[in-house]
């Protein structure tokens, strides 16, 4: 996961409040270590690490966690955080993976967007319209039809993307650097990364003045 969710509450608690400040630090360090790992809150045979390991993978010290706190328990040789948020990041891999089944698929996943993660570029293909039926305007009709070119789209990303490399209208732009800068942009600003979004990012790119072009004549 790439974030924490800490509820108030949990912050106001007995535990975290009654526990002292280097406790407190330690729980976050390895909250945050957790997370990471996506282990559901449990550092599996993690006692025997030398204190060199504890600080370089949890930013915490050996002495640290094997100290009695309210904010961690040992389970055998097992590490088992206190409150950790196991619902969410069940959520967070159930939209991951129906994330990359519907790109597989070439369709779009339902719900909420989910972020792609920049180690695996993959474009969301929109689907079809729902509620199609008589009576759509005009607008709803492009709209389904640009959808309709979508789908018909090359379902493979690495295909899709060579297919703008050759294409004429895209002479002068860097693709790859461009879909790298969409992908980052979509990030920060939690928007899906769809095939029409990097369209509409590349007719926006400035491209280099051809020098063969042909000079404006001026008419008095």
């Amino acid at each position: 996961m790439n974030w924490l969710n800490i509820q108030t509450t949990t912050l106001d608690s007995e535990e975290f409040v009654g526990s002292d400040p280097v406790a407190r630090a330690t729980w976050l360090c390895l909250l945050r270590y957790c997370a990471g790992q996506e282990n559901g809150g449990a550092i599996k045979d993690c006692k025997g690490w030398p204190d060199r390991k504890w600080q370089q993978l949890a930013r915490v010290t050996k002495e640290e966690v094997l100290t009695d706190s309210a904010l961690w328990r040992w389970e055998g040789e097992t590490l088992v955080l206190w409150s950790y948020p196991g619902e969410k990041e069940t959520e967070v891999q159930h939209r991951r993976e129906r994330a990359r089944t519907n790109g597989r698929m070439g369709g779009r996943p339902t719900g909420k967007p989910t972020l792609v993660s920049a180690a695996e570029p993959t474009l969301v293909i929109s689907a079809k319209a729902e509620g199609e039926g008589e009576g759509e305007g005009e607008g709803e009709r492009k709209e389904k039809e640009k959808r309709r070119a979508d789908a018909s789209a090359p379902a493979n990303d690495s295909e899709w993307l060579a297919g703008l490399k050759v294409d004429p209208a895209w002479n002068g732009v860097d693709v790859d650097r461009e879909f790298v800068r969409m992908r980052a942009w979509c990030q920060q600003h939690r928007k899906q990364p769809t095939r029409r979004r990097f369209v509409n990012w590349l007719l926006r790119c400035e491209r280099p003045i051809s020098a063969t072009s042909t000079p404006v004549k001026a008419y008095i």
